[in-house]
């Protein structure tokens, strides 16, 4: 048996834990009061911004501006409104710088795409101006977008590229971002010695520059490839300064820190110190949740309580591990449908500013149409013409926002709908499966401990066998109903022998789940054939006689027949089963999920039926049921013969 790690590590981690919270609480007030700075600097430039009547003087201060509430939701208005001004003035300088701005917010909601269109777009505008600095921005923005999506040679490219821009106008701000970007690159391909190289100069640059928060960052990259390299002492240096900074300014970044230093005094076998440094975090993260790195930190105390034999609190590190993930999750659909609401503000505004410029059109319109009343009746019937093109043009328009109106009331009811089939889809996966997978696991642990003799072994395969069996059937059900309502099923029509598919099926129902003993007779003559889509087919029959199954005992019979009814084929299961409530035939084939317990108390999922209806009306068929509660069911449904 395990034995458990010793008080002593919990005395020791929890009375260090103690005098680093003590040290926390003293700087809490210097973190408060620099965000109040930012927040007074803000409002000072917002109100400036009010005050002021020149366009000019507007895009200065918004350019400013957008850089204190860079992280805020109103940033995306300001930003909008400083591209549209740069515009008007003509100033490709802040127009490009704006645009790349912009494209590091639509990065940091995800938007990866997005924010690839705003980079490209701002390189294009400084390469037309020659501004060198914001074509090296942009070139490094392009090349940490490549990064993200692991293509690594191309970010490589564009770093390079930026790195020339910069170094020909000695930007070290921009070398700073440049060679820290770089060097994580050059470390996913192996070349760590160059990556080393690399960020060690951008933390000299931005030690140079007095930019504290950038060389913390610098200095927690290179701790990663210290890491890498086994480099743990100097490594820890770095780590210990990120997280000195992050105590003092950014309870996330002290969590990281902390997270990176767990992960080396594991590697190093120090578990009483990660053990201590895992606890320090859980505190910080209380006070300011940072769920990535907390994730991370769980994983790993939770193996080294279970090397240690503490299997309480390796459970515990588990328990607390799954509520991460579930943050993380939800974290990620709120970012997704904030990513969302971005997207539609941005074509809104597209939208507005296109109308803006039709307005505007419709005004100069106006100016030439009076003048041109002034100067000859001439002009007085070309304007005229003019004005009725110009109001069929608006009718034209008027209709098609109309028609787009409609278009976004239709993707918004099939947004609902697609949110429906997500919910039933994730429920269905979340209980219906769990039980017989728990089920599953827990034979098979079983099995493990037990030492079974080779007889006992064998005695539980077929439950095994029916578990997996059983789960099989549900899955294929959920991901072929999951297609269908994503309208992804295609019908490939073959000529099918009736009589050897159910035959298939009979044999593979055997060995599942749903049987109990039952006498399933083919009553199909042999090369009986139709024509339709065999995979389609063979859930309709499967799904059929696993219901049959489902509500019949040990013993009762269910028989398989056809008939020929004109150029159609009907094919009919009949049971001995429990039958059908009167008032349940109506819901068998509806648009909501309905099921009842099976004669053995099987649950089900009420996809089964929905998807067989599905599948026969996909060939060209009909299905109904014939039912009188305890006297048995017959289910017949309809196809085209071959």
């Amino acid at each position: 048996m395990f034995s458990k790690s010793p008080p002593s590590i919990h005395f020791i981690g929890s009375f260090l834990v103690f005098l680093c919270l003590l040290f926390i609480s003293s700087v809490n007030q210097v973190f408060s009061k620099q965000q109040e700075i930012h927040k007074i600097k803000a409002d000072s430039l917002f109100k400036l911004y009010n005050q002021v009547d020149s366009d000019t003087d507007k895009l200065y201060i918004l350019s400013e501006l957008v850089q204190e509430i860079h992280y805020s939701d109103t940033a995306l208005k300001y930003y909008q409104e400083a591209i549209e001004l740069s515009k008007l003035l003509g100033n490709k300088h802040l127009e490009a710088q704006n645009i790349n701005r912009l494209g590091v917010y639509y990065r940091n909601m995800n938007l990866q795409e997005e924010a690839l269109q705003l980079y490209e777009e701002a390189l294009e505008l400084s390469l037309e101006s020659g501004d060198q600095t914001q074509i090296g921005h942009s070139l490094n923005n392009i090349g940490q977008m490549y990064y993200y999506k692991e293509y690594f040679d191309e970010a490589l490219s564009y770093y390079l590229q930026a790195r020339k821009y910069f170094e020909e106008v000695n930007d070290k701000n921009g070398l700073g971002y440049n060679f820290t970007g770089m060097s994580l690159v050059l470390g996913e391909l192996g070349r760590y010695k160059e990556a080393v190289d690399l960020i060690d100069k951008a933390i000299l640059i931005r030690e140079e520059l007095g930019e504290l928060r950038q060389v913390m960052v610098s200095k927690f990259n290179r701790a990663d490839l210290l890491l890498d390299l086994g480099i743990y002492d100097e490594a820890e240096k770095d780590i210990w300064k990120l997280y000195e900074y992050g105590v003092a300014n950014d309870y996330i970044r002290a969590i990281n820190a902390l997270s990176k230093l767990v992960e080396l005094k594991v590697k190093i076998g120090e578990k009483e110190e990660a053990i201590k440094y895992a606890e320090l975090a859980q505190k910080l993260h209380e006070e300011k949740p940072f769920s990535e790195s907390m994730i991370e930190i769980y994983q790993m105390m939770n193996q080294v309580y279970f090397n240690l034999g503490d299997l309480e609190m390796s459970k515990k590190y588990q328990n607390l591990l799954q509520a991460e993930r579930n943050i993380i999750k939800n974290e990620k659909t709120k970012v997704y449908l904030a990513g969302l609401t971005i997207k539609n503000q941005k074509e809104q505004i597209d939208f507005l500013n296109r109308e803006k410029a039709l307005i505007k059109e419709n005004e100069k319109f106006k100016l030439y149409l009076t003048a041109g009343l002034i100067i000859s009746l001439l002009v007085i019937s070309i304007a005229y013409l003019l004005v009725y093109r110009a109001l069929k043009r608006e009718k034209v328009n008027l209709k098609l926002l109309s028609q787009q109106k409609e278009e976004i009331e239709l993707h918004q009811q099939e947004l609902q709908r697609l949110n429906h089939v997500k919910d039933k889809i994730f429920s269905i996966l979340a209980h219906d499966l769990k039980g017989p997978l728990n089920s599953l696991s827990g034979l098979i642990k079983l099995i493990q401990e037990d030492g079974l003799t080779k007889e006992e072994f064998e005695s539980y395969i077929p439950i095994i066998a029916e578990n997996l069996g059983s789960n099989n059937i549900l899955l294929e059900n959920i991901l072929v109903w999951s297609r269908s309502q994503m309208k992804g099923l295609e019908v490939v029509n073959t000529e099918i022998d009736i009589q050897a598919l159910v035959q298939k099926n009979i044999e593979y129902l055997y060995h599942s789940g749903y049987y109990k003993g039952q006498v399933m007779i083919n009553d199909i003559t042999p090369k009986t054939m139709a024509s339709a889509d065999k995979n389609m087919l063979d859930i309709i029959i499967r799904n059929l006689l696993s219901n049959a199954l489902k509500f019949t005992k040990k013993n009762d019979q269910v028989i398989i027949s056809s008939s020929i009814k004109g150029t159609n084929l009907v094919i009919k299961i009949s049971d001995e089963g429990v039958g059908i409530l009167r008032k349940n035939l109506e819901k068998l084939f509806g648009n909501e999920f309905f099921s009842t317990p099976g004669t053995h108390q099987e649950r089900g999922t009420g996809i089964g039926l929905i998807l067989t209806k599905e599948l026969v009306q996909i060939n060209k068929g009909t299905i109904w049921v014939e039912s009188e509660y305890g006297a048995g069911s017959t289910f017949y449904f309809e196809i085209p013969r071959a």
